[in-house]
């Protein structure tokens, strides 16, 4: 069963799970990824990637960031992540979608953001393209 607003990954050969939505409603103890340095909460953030709403992020920035999410992921599978933005949509499918395809998801990783996260995830073309296009290692 597919629960909506959870991106289910496998990580250095144990199943986690990545929760996403504004980045102001990160759960008590997550790992925070913010992509949004105006909301409330961004002094939590473990990462922090500005990134212009319906924009892009800087593409050195991005890798370092899905490289320190993934390394928390080996060290603390257990330990909640949460990635977010302003409406944990757009910027936060984007991301979601990079990470998705670092952490080795088969075929076309937005899809997979899309059919477990948000149907909608990653909301411009710009944002498709640049998960289409990003490349790990």
């Amino acid at each position: 069963m597919t629960v909506r607003g959870r991106l289910p990954l496998t990580v250095a050969g144990r199943a986690v799970t990545i929760t996403g939505r504004p980045f102001d409603s990160i759960p008590p103890g997550a790992y925070g990824v913010c992509l949004e340095m105006e909301a409330q909460k961004a002094w939590l953030a473990d990462v922090k990637l500005p990134t212009a709403d319906f924009g892009l992020p800087d593409p050195v920035a991005l890798r370092q960031a899905v490289g320190e999410v993934l390394r928390q992921l080996e060290a603390e599978p257990e330990r909640p992540v949460h990635i977010g933005c302003r409406a944990g949509v757009g910027r936060t499918g984007l991301f979601m979608g990079c990470l998705a395809k670092a952490a080795g998801v088969p075929g076309d990783a937005l899809a997979h953001v899309r059919a477990h996260y948000l149907p909608h995830a990653a909301e411009t073309a710009a944002q498709e393209a640049f998960v289409r296009d990003f490349r790990w290692p």
